[in-house]
């Protein structure tokens, strides 16, 4: 049967941006996809890889994690080349989902150890400050409809404005400093967020929530419809494999 449907997802910096596996989020989110028939094209941007072309077509932008060396490598080009083309895509209601340290530049600032400052793109209200200890461990968080889970490492500690909206609220584990009991944050469609592990492979309702707006997005249909439309029903998606990798998680199979 011809597939009706076609999203496209952008991964920036794959290649330097993917500690803790974070490329498997792109991965999964092109497998749940083609669960209901849906075609996905995907480009990996980089530096020395991409365009502003390829970016204006997404549907969805991830990036993942890095440690600081890593996003040194990536900060100008990011701050030059990519903050205008996000902040424009948040504003056109385009989803990305950006992980640790992308989560941090996304924010409007990041301060080092040192006591160095580096410059976010202000797309979340907050700033981010490393210190000991580092936050490590899994991570059970409520968002909306939602429990999520993840892995978290990290040393950077994010302190959100008030009136930043957060992606939830941590059921078990540290979020976002350890303190307030607050996870990632969001604006728009855009999310960000301290889960690795992957995050979407663990979180497979949360990624069929992002394929229902992208496609609300791009075609104005939800992604039962979708579904219908390319000879899918959408009750009798297998996820036992993902239902039971939750439950495996013996910390937190509490709550998910």
């Amino acid at each position: 049967m011809e597939k009706n449907f076609e999203l496209t997802a952008v991964d920036l910096y794959p290649e330097i941006m993917n500690i803790y596996g974070d490329r498997g989020n792109i991965i999964y989110f092109k497998y749940r996809c083609s669960l209901y028939g849906i075609d996905i094209k995907t480009y990996d941007v980089s530096m020395v890889k991409g365009s502003e072309k390829e970016c204006g077509e997404a549907d969805i932008f991830f990036m993942g994690g890095g440690q600081d060396a890593e996003q040194a490598l990536i900060y100008e080009d990011f701050i030059n080349n990519k903050k205008n083309i996000l902040t424009e895509a948040v504003e056109n209601n385009k989803i990305m989902l950006a992980v640790c340290g992308s989560y941090q530049l996304l924010c409007d600032y990041y301060k080092s150890t040192d006591g160095k400052i580096i410059k976010g793109i202000s797309i979340f209200k907050g700033y981010t400050e490393s210190k000991p200890p580092r936050l490590i461990g899994n991570i059970a968080v409520k968002a909306g409809d939602f429990i999520l889970a993840g892995f978290e490492n990290h040393g950077g500690r994010t302190y959100l404005e008030k009136g930043q909206n957060v992606l939830g609220r941590v059921l078990k584990g540290c979020g976002n400093n350890g303190e307030d009991k607050t996870e990632g944050a969001r604006a728009g469609n855009f999310f960000g967020t301290y889960l690795h592990g992957s995050f979407l492979p663990k979180n497979f309702a949360f990624c069929d929530y992002l394929i229902d707006t992208a496609l609300k997005n791009r075609y104005g249909v939800r992604l039962s419809e979708a579904a219908k439309r390319n000879g899918v029903n959408i009750n009798n998606i297998d996820s036992d494999f993902e239902i039971k990798a939750r439950k495996d998680i013996a910390d937190l199979r509490k709550f998910v």
